[in-house]
């Protein structure tokens, strides 16, 4: 238990609540999907094209080779574990779409924070991946955020993004540095980009303003 507290104590969970919302609300395939309560162990239109164990140990080896370390993932099942530490949606429907959860935590090469990936959906697979990462004012560590977004879009959609230079940004490091400008210049402590297609799924991208400086999220989905 002391574990999970940890993995937690670097940016609140509750937090991703308001851009998780926003960004099921932007995807059809997830907004329209039934989510009763019924057992999601088949496959569902929801689910992502990979596992969890799959996605975890492929985004651990990517991340380790740029020395950033990825913890293994805790994997959370029961219903009050996830009303515990997966309970990222305000809409009690949207929540109960959620059956299974894993969640790691991201440190840089020297052993500091830098924030978490979450999977969430059924039993079987994905159905939203989670990237919150926390940045001090100077964003110091805003090569560190870019290369775990880049890792993340690359074993959650596909490595296409040369070719698709999706939001017609040619890197992921424009998308990301456009909107910091943004977000500096703008009156809200929150900005967002669209909700972009991708290969066969979507991503948006968030920022926040807080008191230890920003939070970048990166949401993945159908």
């Amino acid at each position: 238990m002391k574990q999970k507290k940890l993995l937690y104590a670097g940016i609140c969970v509750a937090a991703l609540v308001v851009g998780i919302f926003i960004i099921l609300i932007q995807f059809p395939s997830i907004s329209n999907q039934s989510t009763n309560n019924t057992d999601q162990s088949q496959n569902s239109p929801l689910d992502l094209d990979f596992s969890y164990e799959e996605a975890n140990s492929n985004l651990r080896a990517s991340l380790l080779s740029h020395e950033i370390n990825m913890s293994k993932p805790l994997k959370f099942f029961s219903q009050s574990e996830i009303r515990q530490y997966c309970n990222f949606f305000s809409d009690e429907k949207k929540q109960a779409f959620v059956k299974y959860c894993t969640s790691t935590e991201i440190k840089d090469k020297n052993g500091n924070f830098l924030g978490n990936i979450n999977m969430v959906g059924s039993t079987r697979a994905p159905g939203l991946v989670i990237t919150a990462l926390q940045s001090d004012p100077l964003l110091s560590n805003l090569n560190d955020v870019k290369i775990i977004f880049g890792a993340v879009i690359n074993e959650t959609i596909c490595t296409c993004w040369n070719q698709v230079k999706p939001g017609g940004y040619s890197t992921l490091s424009d998308m990301i540095n456009a909107q910091h400008d943004f977000q500096i210049t703008g009156k809200q402590p929150t900005s967002a980009s669209n909700t972009i297609p991708l290969g066969t799924e979507h991503f948006r991208i968030e920022l926040t303003t807080n008191q230890q400086g920003y939070v970048w999220k990166l949401l993945v989905a159908r």
